[in-house]
């Protein structure tokens, strides 16, 4: 994508009127719509504590006007490609690890979601960042891995431990099931099943479609939510829709459901207070299980072989620890595996009449799972300001 040079200088300016005024330079970085939920937290944190910071988003795509989280201006918002020629840029955080940020900032990787599937990284990603904020020791010993496998490519990097930061009002219980619900149109006295899948070829959205829900609805009298990965909520106007989504209208294709009392297809981004309001989950291998099994609560996985027999080998990874180490599967170990579609109404009922099956596995992994509970942005606010200090340090050394 062509750059105009005009726009680089006018982002240059108000950042260097922002400078003028004592302030500190951060960008935020985002593919997509759906991951400015990972970096709200940590945005409203730094708004509520009134630091001199002053704060900019950017996109892989032209997302201004339309930033409906966040109360920031389109004056604030610009593409990566802008981004990444703002060499005032002081702090540069990415949610996704193809971001690019500007030679001089300080480069921090903030992952959207706990990493899980991708066993290999590449070298080129791995460079493009000095600094690591991890959500908790899973986290960090799958990163292990990788910097075994690539020592030279990962020895730059520090690990910060600091917490997940989208989790913080989920894990504080700042949610009301019934609330929830009753919004959504749903019975509270039912019980409710979340239908959460990844968004990746040879996955159960692009394998089964409308199908899994149907089969759902039909285990018993529940309510049945459909919520799928943000990157499937893409946009037709985005440049990674037909990456993403397949080039499927899933909001067309889900509404074949709507006439049942007992289903809602959900398009929006959040998913935590669906999670707080749902009493299972049923996914194939997205690491939104993990988030919902912080709520003690059991997890479905139903298996989907194309997505490790053929998906994970075209990407250079592999499906064996894909598949059973627990630092990459989304915690299918402490699931019930389901391995065809038709097994779904008896893994839900057995699931719902017995949700402790699992919880001593589920105890164990969420041990691993999340530094700081509860207190991710506060704690990634902290870091950061550790991180600007250091700078200003190292300015003052070299003048």
């Amino acid at each position: 994508m062509t750059v105009d040079p005009t726009e680089i200088n006018y982002y240059d300016l108000l950042m260097e009127m922002d400078q003028l005024q004592g302030k500190r330079i951060i960008v935020f970085h985002i593919c997509s719509l759906g991951q400015v939920q990972f970096i709200a937290p940590i945005w409203r944190d730094i708004i509520q504590r009134q630091l001199p910071w002053s704060l900019y988003l950017a996109c892989d795509y032209d997302i201004r006007g339309r930033v409906i989280d966040l109360d920031i201006p389109a004056s604030r918002c610009m593409t990566a490609q802008v981004a990444q020629k703002l060499e005032r840029t002081e702090l540069f955080l990415e949610t996704e690890i193809y971001g690019r940020g500007p030679q001089k900032a300080r480069k921090i990787f903030i992952g959207h979601g706990q990493p899980n599937k991708w066993t290999n990284w590449s070298d080129e990603n791995l460079l493009s960042f000095e600094h690591y904020f991890l959500y908790g020791e899973l986290e960090r010993s799958m990163f292990d891995v990788i910097r075994a496998k690539q020592p030279d490519s990962t020895r730059h990097i520090r690990l910060h431990n600091i917490g997940y930061p989208k989790l913080d009002d989920q894990l504080s219980g700042k949610y009301d099931r019934k609330a929830v619900l009753e919004r959504l149109g749903l019975d509270p006295g039912r019980k409710t099943l979340i239908y959460a899948p990844a968004w990746d070829p040879g996955g159960a959205l692009r394998s089964y479609g409308p199908i899994i829900p149907q089969l759902l609805l039909d285990a018993g009298d529940i309510n049945v939510i459909v919520k799928l990965h943000p990157a499937s909520l893409e946009k037709p106007d985005a440049p990674t829709y037909q990456f993403y989504t397949g080039g499927h209208d899933w909001v067309d294709i889900f509404s074949t459901l709507n006439s049942n009392p007992r289903f809602r297809y959900v398009d929006e981004y959040l998913v935590n207070p669906l999670l707080f309001a749902a009493d299972l989950m049923v996914t194939d291998f997205s690491g939104v299980a993990l988030e919902f099994m912080t709520l003690d609560r059991p997890v479905i996985y139903l298996h989907c072989p194309e997505f490790y027999e053929k998906t994970l080998v075209e990407w250079g990874n592999d499906p064996a620890v894909s598949l059973h180490d627990e630092r990459f599967n989304a915690g299918r170990d402490a699931g019930l595996v389901v391995m065809e579609p038709e097994q779904l109404g008896d893994a839900v009922r057995r699931s719902l009449a017995a949700p402790e099956e699992f919880a001593n596995k589920r105890h164990c992994l969420m041990e691993k799972f999340i530094y700081n509970p509860g207190h991710g942005s506060a704690a990634t606010v902290e870091a950061m300001a550790g991180l600007l200090d250091e700078l200003s340090t190292s300015v003052q050394r070299n003048h």
